[in-house]
């Protein structure tokens, strides 16, 4: 699963469960992934969670050599989810949360 804006993309893949992003314009921005989950949030109502924030494009431990960096994840096999991008600098966020379609880990 792949959501992508002209300054950033993020790929989700469900072997290994790893979120790849990568900033596509020197604009100063940083992008920043996540993976959502759906998730029952009380008796009678599901929404949409974030499983973990925090995956930038600058900051993640594992780096490829084609510029993404790597997250990685641990999901349960065929939960539905969802991948998220956004801009941020300095920690701040620009703009909104922009989200993949539905998948399944």
């Amino acid at each position: 699963m792949t959501i992508s804006r002209a300054w950033g993309t993020a790929t989700f893949t469900t072997y290994g469960d790893e979120l790849k992003v990568k900033d596509l314009d020197a604009d100063g921005y940083s992008v920043q992934a996540k993976i959502q989950r759906w998730e029952k949030v009380n008796i009678d109502a599901w929404s949409w969670v974030d499983h973990r924030t925090g995956c930038y494009d600058t900051t993640t431990r594992e780096h490829t050599t084609d510029g993404y960096s790597i997250c990685n994840y641990d999901l349960i096999e065929n939960d539905p989810v969802r991948v998220c991008i956004v801009r941020s600098k300095d920690g701040v966020r620009y703009g909104d949360w922009v989200c993949s379609a539905e998948t399944r880990a």
